[in-house]
């Protein structure tokens, strides 16, 4: 748009001027206004607001002003409020251009008087009427116009003026005079600009009650609009209260200057529909010229559509401008009228363009993008048509260049445009893949949905758009070159008459003249076609580097050195081709076809800029093509790098084999997959030589093959007098220990056009790994230069097979195994044998292991070993382990030397394991031979232990008599002991079946239960067990203990339940071992009352009568309460009882009764059936006891031996046979 005046480009924004703040300068170019020798000028004496306040005012109000903003809705929104601006601070005296130009003067007539005009109608300054205008008398528009509204006749003025006090009261004065001086001014300049006036003052009305007086008095002095004339700006402490005032000032005046423009537009549709020639000079004045009708509608809709872009009504404003098109291209229009020779129709061809863009502009404004291109399309393919019947065609560098300019508007409009969709989002991506997020083209409008539209037609960014400015300009600087040396000369040095004749074979529209577009010679070497070329080619590759394009962006940027190697400016090339051609790979889709030409290329730049490290990696990469020069040429690589650049000092270049192509490829391939560390793996290298020199072989210097452990294996060239046929197919190159990080072979590198050279040498590894060849890499150059290629392992040529000479023939051996780049080095097998003595299948809960490790030397001579323990597994449970040694140090032994088929043990303790688990632990073994100590062995020894319960017990629990009298009520502690526990004495019996669950044959040698805790204030008192003889338990076989214990409250007061825990402690070995073992198993907890009412019962036999027996029932008090309790004897067909059926009784606190029954079994033979093994028979009284007071039967329990208690039948007793 640069080529344009800036006037007919500038987005139009309403204009506001600030006087009363200081004076800024414009930054903005505007074309310069002719001389004022009339106009309005404003002049007032009050000072300039200087203070912080009023520059934090100016501030916020700049920050309004919308000139450096985005050219679309987002950014200068239309709704109230959000409208911006151009703001332009002014001093206290400032000048309006006349509204009207001054009237001709007139000649005397032939009397001395003056002649009456014909025409007293007076117009604009810039009007086609006006014979002072620069368009007098048939022009249609000047850019002077567009810069009369964009800078000299404001929409509003807004005047800021200080109040003071009463005591400033002459300067309050000045400011009502300096006010009405504005308003008589503007009203008398004939335009319709609104003035708002702002009162600034150091106090509030709050403060200073008379400033309220003072500006009423201002404001009936003035008769300003009280809602939209006249404000007052209070003193404010923070910039956001400024930043509030502002916004809603401007929102207050923004319906005026809305109103402004609107009252112009009117103006010109008037004008229009009156007919823009009406009232014309004469035709003798005008020298016989006119506008047209045409010319006056092109002007007017020009007005009308610039008018609503000051309104920001850009659908308005489009369909306006199209008007103006379409009257400008039709056939009355002055495109059509006019010669092409004349001013008038470059002129108007030149405003035609202008409006041509401002449609696009609005277009792109209000979202019709498709639209826009549309437009863009159908302008271009009209101008060609016009040109080629009107102009000169479109085969000239004129014509491309308004063909690459009119592209280069587009890609710039797009810019200015900042539509949201081409602008990268915050969002971050779902994925991690590096893409953008910016849009590369945009789907056509909702009004274009339905309809087809051709992919050229989606907005696309402006990067295409410079792509197709840059090749314009190509074909532009292609047509220059063919411009004739005679129009290439300087006019001064040609006959006019050539001159005059270059007019009329060139388009110059917007162009240089013939001797400018391509002088002869160029001055100083200045090629103006290369800087627009690569001005065009770096906008154009920065935003499709933007948007991720990378391809295209180098792609545009390899044009252009093309161009520039066209032009020999080889240097310039060679600074663009390098980072191409660095970054390029031949294997990328968009180099297949374009990589030969970027080699070449960049070749030949290198030579004729001297650049010798790129000289010799692209002559180097050029050998594998065939045409290039290399390849036609029978000199070897060394002989045509010192025929082309003879070097001062040693050229040294290196390249990657990613990135460049290599004439030689490498391949190596390890003959086996496995190996050990000190044995040796056969590997087999190829040079395979793919370069197109014909007669000269290929020399490669030196092969340097870098493995992942760190070893590099070279190969070095050495000449060999036999000719190639007499060498063998396969060298075989000399072997290379393990203990070498660095080795170096000797062998003919020479290599003929396509052969193929193997070599066979053997490695070895001192340490287990797996080792994969890293890079390789080949040395090629002499004296003066040296060129290395790397190959990464990703780079190497990958084979399957290997070739084995059988009978003077290479023949091929394919490997069974994919991975030829790699072997595996496994640590040198040992041949010590571990074997772990004294194992188990089963351990037991509680149980210390002992076991005995014994290491057995099968190798050739004597070790010198180490032995580690440590657990393993996933167990939470820490195994503790211990070498049964005195040199011992953690979980780590010396075991020392062990001659050959000798053997040494080692003991192990486990300390024992408290929980049932699976646990398992290594032992670890390294060792070396007496005569490799470099050379580390290792042999590992894995062991489980199953950890389980050897026992588990059931348990059954009563009370029992105790036998001791209970203490008087009466005297309860007169006869007690100091210290002695005082309560009462309860008997209980345990009873526990022990099951073995162990898969071992176990030796029970006692069982006893022990006391872990009582509650306090009781004592428990366990009898001894009366197992005496050991017991041998095997597995699934139940074992019963019984035991005894007293328990006793240290109070009788202390009237709380007791709670005992138990524990039954059982001591064993196994059938075959002697050290005892001790397994804890833990009682449920025991809660035992202590002052509730209970029944017992024992037998006692009577010795004067058989089948009869004595049944005690003991009913016990040891509360503190008096209890009376009912007793029942069921009767029962199995015995007869003498005592009382039924009886009350009364028993006294802390007290125990006897009740007797004297039981006879009656004498049948079914009840001898219910005998046991012991001779006795089981009958089952029932006696109910029940609390009088609380109605609640008493249970009564087993208080002895012969008695037992069934949960459905109730009590048992035993009576002797």
């Amino acid at each position: 748009m640069e080529a344009y005046p800036a006037p007919y480009v500038q987005h139009e924004l309403p204009l506001v001027y600030l006087t009363g703040l200081g004076e800024q300068e414009s930054g903005s170019d505007t074309a310069p206004m002719p001389r004022q020798e009339s106009g309005s000028r404003v002049t007032t004496s009050s000072e300039t607001c200087t203070d912080e306040r009023a520059q934090q005012l100016l501030k916020e109000l700049m920050k309004h002003d919308g000139s450096s903003r985005a050219w679309n809705s987002e950014a200068l929104p239309g709704p109230t409020a959000s409208l911006k601006y151009r703001m332009k601070p002014i001093s206290r005296t400032f000048n309006l251009p006349p509204r009207k130009a001054a009237p001709l003067p007139q000649a005397p007539s032939e009397d001395g008087k003056s002649t009456p005009p014909r025409h007293t109608e007076l117009h604009s300054t810039l009007s086609p009427l006006s014979p002072g205008s620069p368009i007098y008398p048939e022009g249609i528009m000047t850019p002077l116009w567009f810069t009369k509204h964009q800078h000299s006749v404001p929409s509003l003025v807004i005047a800021f003026f200080k109040v003071y006090g009463n005591d400033n009261a002459a300067r309050n004065e000045q400011v009502q005079t300096d006010i009405n001086a504005i308003r008589a001014t503007l009203g008398r300049s004939g335009y319709k600009t609104r003035l708002s006036v702002v009162l600034l003052s150091d106090k509030s009305i709050l403060d200073a009650p008379e400033l309220e007086e003072h500006i009423s008095a201002i404001r009936r002095a003035t008769t300003m609009d009280p809602k939209t004339g006249l404000f007052f700006m209070p003193p404010m402490s923070s910039s956001a209260e400024i930043a509030t005032f502002v916004r809603s000032l401007l929102s207050t005046l923004q319906p005026l200057m809305v109103e402004h423009y609107r009252d112009l537009t009117k103006h010109a549709r008037r004008k229009k529909a009156r007919g823009g020639s009406a009232s014309l000079a004469s035709s003798v004045e005008r020298g016989g010229r006119s506008l047209s009708a045409s010319g006056w509608n092109v002007r007017y809709e020009i007005k009308q559509g610039v008018f609503a872009e000051f309104r920001q009504e850009m659908d308005v404003a489009e369909r306006h401008f199209s008007a103006a098109i379409e009257e400008l291209c039709g056939s009355e229009g002055l495109l059509e009228t006019k010669p092409s020779w004349s001013s008038v129709w470059n002129d108007a061809r030149l405003l035609c363009d202008v409006v041509a863009l401002r449609v696009v502009r609005c277009q792109l404004w209000v979202g019709q993008t498709s639209g826009a291109v549309i437009s863009w399309v159908n302008y271009k393919a009209r101008t060609k048509d016009l040109v080629d019947r009107r102009g000169m065609g479109c085969g000239t560098y004129g014509w491309f260049a308004w063909e690459s300019r009119w592209a280069e508007i587009m890609g710039q409009l797009i810019r200015r445009a900042s539509l949201p969709a081409f602008q990268p989002s915050d969002e971050a991506l779902p994925t991690s893949v590096d893409l953008t997020t910016m849009r590369t083209h945009l789907p056509p409008e909702k009004a274009l949905a339905t309809e087809r539209i051709a992919p050229f037609e989606q907005l696309h960014h402006a990067g295409y758009w410079f792509v197709l400015a840059f090749e314009a300009t190509v074909a532009r600087r292609a047509k220059a070159l063919d411009i004739s040396e005679e129009d290439r000369i300087s006019p001064d040095q040609t006959p006019a008459s050539a001159v005059a004749q270059r007019s009329r074979n060139y388009d110059t529209f917007l162009a240089p003249l013939p001797h400018e577009e391509f002088a002869l010679p160029l001055e100083g070497g200045h090629d103006h076609h290369l800087n627009i070329l690569d001005r065009l080619a770096g906008e154009a590759s920065q935003e499709f580097d933007a948007r991720g394009q990378h391809r295209s962006a180098k792609r545009i940027m390899f044009e252009l050195a093309q161009e520039l190697i066209k032009a020999t400016r080889h240097s310039r090339a060679l600074n663009l081709l390098v980072p191409l051609w660095e970054h390029a790979n031949s294997g990328d889709s968009l180099w297949d076809n374009l990589y030969y030409p970027l080699l070449q290329a960049t070749h030949e730049c290198a030579l004729h800029a001297s650049n010798a490290g790129v000289f010799l990696s692209t002559a180097w990469e050029l050998l594998s093509f065939e045409g290039s020069q290399l390849s036609q040429s029978t000199k070897s690589l060394p002989d045509y790098i010192r025929d082309q650049i003879p070097a001062q000092e040693k050229i040294t270049t290196k390249t990657n084999a990613s990135r460049h192509l290599s004439p030689v490829q490498i391949s190596l391939a390890f003959v086996e997959k496995e190996t050990h560390v000190g044995e040796l793996v056969g590997c087999q290298l190829s040079l395979c030589s793919r370069t197109t020199l014909g007669a000269a072989p290929l020399i490669v210097s030196r092969v340097d093959v870098v493995f992942t452990d760190g070893r590099t294996v070279s190969i070095l060239h050495e000449n060999n007098p036999s000719s190639a046929s007499a060498r063998p197919i396969i060298s075989n190159l000399p072997s290379i220990p393990g203990s070498e990080t660095f080795a170096s072979m000797k062998a003919d590198l020479s290599l003929l056009r396509s052969e193929t050279r193997l070599f066979n040498f053997f490695l070895g590894f001192r340490e287990a790994n797996v080792v994969r060849i890293r890079d390789a890499t080949i040395h090629v150059g002499n004296d003066a230069f040296d060129l290395q290629h790397t190959f990464d392992e990703d780079n190497l040529m990958r084979s399957r097979a290997i070739q084995v000479e059988k009978q003077g023939q290479a023949e091929h051996y394919m490997l069974p195994w994919s991975d030829t780049f790699s072997v595996t080095v496994l640590p040198k097998p040992p041949k010590l044998q571990m074997i772990m003595h004294g194992l188990h299948k089963q351990y037991y809960v509680d149980e210390r292991i002992t076991l005995e490790l014994e290491l057995m030397n099968g190798e050739e001579e004597s070790i010198d070993a180490t032995a580690t323990v440590r657990q393993t597994g996933k167990n939470d449970l820490p195994l503790s382990i211990q070498w049964n040694e005195q040199d011992a140090l953690g979980g780590e032994v010396a075991v020392g030397k062990v001659e050959r088929d000798a053997s040494r043990k080692v003991a192990i303790n486990i300390d024992a394991i408290l929980e049932p688990a699976m646990q398992s632990f290594e032992i670890e073994v390294r060792y070396f031979l007496t005569s490799e100590p470099d050379t580390p062995l290792m042999k590992v020894l894995v062991t489980e232990l199953k950890i389980t319960r050897p026992f588990e017990a059931k348990y059954n629990f009563g009370p029992l008599l105790h036998t001791t009298p209970w203490p008087s009520y009466f005297n309860l502690s007169a006869q007690e002991e100091e210290g002695k526990a005082e309560g009462l004495p309860y008997r209980w019996r345990l009873g526990a079946d022990v099951k073995s669950s162990a898969e071992d044959e176990l030796s029970i040698r006692s069982a006893d239960v022990l006391v872990d805790q009582v509650s306090d204030s009781t004592v428990c008192d366990v009898a001894e067990s009366d197992l005496t003889e050991i017991h041998a338990l095997r597995t699934n076989e139940t074992m019963p203990v019984e035991s005894e214990f007293v328990t006793r409250k240290a109070s009788l007061d202390d009237r709380r339940p007791m709670e005992v825990e138990l524990s039954l402690v059982i001591k064993w070995t196994r059938k075959e071992g002697t050290t005892e073992t001790t397994t804890r198993l833990p009682v449920p907890r025991l809660q035992l009352p202590s002052s509730e009412p209970r029944v017992l019962c024992t037998v006692e036999d009577d010795a004067s009568e058989e089948d009869q027996v004595i049944l005690h029932y003991h009913l016990e008090n040891p509360s503190s309460h008096f209890l009376t309790f009912a007793l029942t004897m069921e009767a029962s067909d199995a015995f007869a009882f003498s005592g009382a059926k039924y009886r009350a009784l009364s028993i006294a606190p802390l007290s125990r009764l006897r009740v007797d029954y004297r039981l006879v079994v009656h004498d049948r033979d079914e009840d001898r059936g219910n005998e046991d093994q012991d001779n006795g028979l089981w009958v089952w009284p029932v006696l109910q006891v029940v609390d009088s007071y609380y109605q609640k039967t008493l249970r009564v329990h087993s208080g002895g031996r012969r008695v037992r208690v069934d949960e459905k039948r109730g009590l048992a007793v035993q009576v002797k046979a």
